[in-house]
């Protein structure tokens, strides 16, 4: 009885790590959303795109060069974490990726 309880709290909070962690990366999308699109929209200032813009590795290449420093420093608008949302979102629905989104900021 106790070996069965003892597997069932670690596997319980195993369980609780892995959805932290996916619920971490979760929302990338509005992030996006809210986040990029207030200068990424009809208007704002800055080219309207949507994640199929680019494929992952162009994705990845972006983010690992900080590319979009050469416009606007971002870093002080976007937590560490919210950077790696909005990036985990890109890259998932790249042009190349399984589940593409063309639907970009309007």
């Amino acid at each position: 009885m106790k070996t069965t309880t003892a597997g069932t709290i670690i596997l319980t909070s195993l369980c609780l790590v892995i959805l932290t962690a996916a619920g971490a990366l979760a929302g990338g999308q509005d992030i996006f959303i809210n986040k990029c699109g207030a200068c990424h929209k009809t208007g704002g200032g800055a080219p309207v795109f949507a994640p199929t813009k680019y494929a992952s590795r162009q994705w990845v290449r972006f983010f690992e060069r900080n590319t979009h420093k050469r416009k606007k420093d971002i870093s002080r608008d976007f937590t560490p974490n919210e950077l790696q949302r909005v990036e985990t979102y890109l890259i998932d629905h790249a042009a190349d990726s399984d589940q593409p989104v063309a639907i970009g900021l309007r």
